[in-house]
């Protein structure tokens, strides 16, 4: 069969497909470094912009891993057209009434499903099945067929009515095999010496590497541990906004800061004393929400818990960090207590430690997963296996990624996994049998 790649990014849709046989006949996106991978690769020049995409070869099957944008709630005389107009997903809409493909395979976040109360999702399934499909989804991820990354994504599924069974499409099943981030990794003595961690980087997690050997093995971590919270005893109440003077003045601010044994500022303006208290308190507008006030307690009474076996020094260097630095997260449960034998990641919250059964979904941003026993983060070549591209040639040509490596990254973590699509692609074919003529 015949497929467009819509917001082909650098052809998780195209690499999945081909491997089964389909062929390609147009792509589009706007990204222009993604597209010189997409071409470099494939051979195909991926056009700009969907708005202007007019006049498409014939074809059997639209992909798309679309953005995800708000809908209208109220839309009115048009439908659900007037619904979606302005977003991308309107764009898409366009293409299938205009061509009419067969199939519709969709890609998204899974939190589309719950997005504005369950409403986008509606829009967009009332929408395809206004055009004469029947539509399913379900939320899969790459560590279920095999592949060492959780990165859970809502797959949809539509087809013309004409060429499904009364039964209903099922995507494939989740096994569960036991994986491993190893089996990602190249040798060790392969791997160029940029991807290793600086010495500040290694200092701060020896740092959290004592902290979590020298509790007491029967105390289990706060989930999160926010450090900031660790000795303080700032009023969680009546102090909201902490920046306007009226709530809470620069003495009383001071005094709360000494009480808590805490170094400040001499100086008489409130922007310099109100740097000793966390950001999410002094960003804070209106009442904590609950939640935050159970982590803030909950991590104050772990100090009084842990404070003699860890003791004030550590504490006072922790306070030197950056703020993301004084959070952590041990997502390793019962294993040993060791950061460096396990999966680490610097987070906008945190710094978080995972097993090794699987690396953390990679993302578009600067959280690259870092391999504990190696001190050092993984390689683009790694994270494109976590994705399943076939950058070691195993089913045909290699797959040739970016040359810039904060490129790599950051389309990888945009990119579809190739695995999972395939073998949802091979249960379409499937479904659609003979029907077709395929």
């Amino acid at each position: 069969m015949k497929f467009v790649d819509l917001f082909c990014g650098i052809g998780g849709f195209h690499s999945a497909l081909s491997e089964l046989g389909h062929e390609c006949v147009f792509a589009c996106d706007s990204d222009r470094d993604a597209a010189t991978v997409y071409e470099r690769n494939f051979g195909i020049s991926a056009h700009k912009d969907i708005r202007d995409c007019k006049d498409l070869p014939e074809f059997d099957i639209l992909c798309a891993g679309f953005p995800c944008q708000p809908f209208s709630k109220s839309g009115s005389q048009e439908g659900f057209e007037d619904k979606t107009r302005g977003t991308l997903f309107h764009e898409i809409m366009r293409i299938v009434r205009e061509s009419e493909p067969s199939i519709l395979f969709l890609e998204n976040v899974p939190n589309l499903h719950g997005h504005d109360k369950g409403n986008t999702y509606s829009i967009i399934k009332e929408s395809i099945e206004k055009e004469g499909y029947r539509f399913w989804s379900s939320i899969l991820s790459p560590h279920t067929f095999g592949t060492p990354q959780i990165r859970k994504r809502l797959y949809m599924v539509a087809i013309k009515k004409e060429y499904c069974n009364s039964e209903d499409f099922e995507f494939p099943s989740c096994e569960n095999p036991i994986t491993n981030v190893r089996t990602l990794l190249d040798k060790k003595s392969t791997v160029p010496k940029k991807y290793h961690l600086a010495e500040e980087e290694i200092e701060i997690l020896n740092h959290w590497n004592f902290f979590i050997q020298n509790i007491s093995p029967e105390v289990t971590p706060s989930s999160p541990t926010w450090s900031q919270e660790f000795g303080r005893k700032y009023p969680l109440e009546k102090i909201h906004p902490i920046t306007k003077p009226w709530r809470i003045t620069v003495g009383k601010l001071k005094d709360i800061l000494e009480t808590e044994g805490i170094r400040y500022s001499t100086s008489r303006f409130r922007s310099e004393v109100l740097n000793h208290f966390p950001p999410y308190i002094v960003s804070a507008r209106k009442p904590l929400p609950e939640w935050k006030k159970k982590f803030i307690l909950n991590n104050r009474e772990k100090w009084e818990e842990i404070s003699i076996d860890i003791g004030y020094e550590w504490l006072e260097k922790t306070r030197t960090f950056k703020q993301t630095y004084q959070k952590f997260e041990w997502q390793v449960g019962g294993e040993e207590r060791d950061i460096w034998k396990h999966m680490i990641q610097f987070r906008p919250s945190g710094i978080r430690v995972k097993k090794t059964n699987y690396t953390p979904a990679l993302v578009a941003i600067a959280q690259i997963p870092i391999i504990g026993w190696q001190q050092r983060r993984m390689t683009p070549k790694e994270c494109a296996r976590a994705q399943d591209f076939d950058v070691d040639g195993l089913k045909g040509d290699e797959y040739i990624l970016d040359s810039s490596d904060s490129r790599a990254y950051k389309q990888l973590g945009n990119a579809v996994n190739v695995k999972v699509t395939r073998e949802i692609m091979s249960e379409i074919q499937d479904y659609i049998g003979d029907k077709y003529g395929k």
